[in-house]
């Protein structure tokens, strides 16, 4: 039975967007900069959000590994797998909501101290 896509497919498809994603997220995170007349936080914002693609060619690269050394169908495989990306996701999580908790801070204090704020 043939697959329906083959790993080389798949390691093109993953490859090309490692290598689009961060000049892309950046020109489009560079021009909704320019729009908002933000640039930096938008080069900033974009540039994080291009770094998408070689995460993601990261991630798949130690799949590919774990599979390779314990097989497909292998328990202890699929548990350092989950483990893994658990880590990563959770690292992920916890470094966004600190990120968005200071942002959110910093809104606060300059509410705060607006002469225009309700005592």
């Amino acid at each position: 039975m043939r697959e329906l896509v083959t790993v080389e497919q798949a390691e093109r498809a993953i490859g090309l967007l490692a290598v689009v994603l961060p000049p892309a997220g950046l020109a489009l995170g560079g021009i909704l900069g320019a729009v908002r007349r933000r640039p930096g936080r938008g080069l900033a914002i974009g540039l994080l959000c291009g770094a998408v693609g070689p995460a993601i060619w990261a991630l798949w690269r130690m799949y590919n590994g774990i599979i390779g050394v314990y097989g497909l169908d292998s328990v202890k495989g699929l548990l350092i797998c989950i483990a893994l990306f658990v880590a990563i996701g959770l690292a992920g999580g916890a470094a966004i909501g600190l990120l968005w908790r200071r942002r959110s801070g910093e809104r606060l204090e300059k509410r705060d101290s607006s002469p225009l704020s309700p005592p």
